[in-house]
């Protein structure tokens, strides 16, 4: 039986997790410029990092945008 006591954790799917080419393509910028961005205090920090690799979690990234980049989603 599933308890009620808070939002239900699952583990993270490669749909969730966004690697440094796609972090790229959607802030839009050069590798340079990405790589000064997610090392900013207040960008989200990755959910993994590996030796030659880091991944986040796409919420994480996308929450990050809405605030830091309006209208990225395309709206008006």
């Amino acid at each position: 039986m599933a308890s009620s006591d808070g939002p239900e954790v699952r583990p993270a799917t490669p749909a969730d997790l966004i690697g440094f080419g796609e972090l790229r393509a959607l802030l839009g910028v050069a590798r340079s410029r990405a790589h000064t961005i997610s090392r900013d205090r207040d960008f989200p920090a990755p959910w993994y990092t590996g030796e030659k690799e880091r991944l986040w979690l796409r919420v994480d990234i996308e929450a990050w945008m809405d605030r830091n980049r309006p209208g990225w989603r395309g709206d008006s």
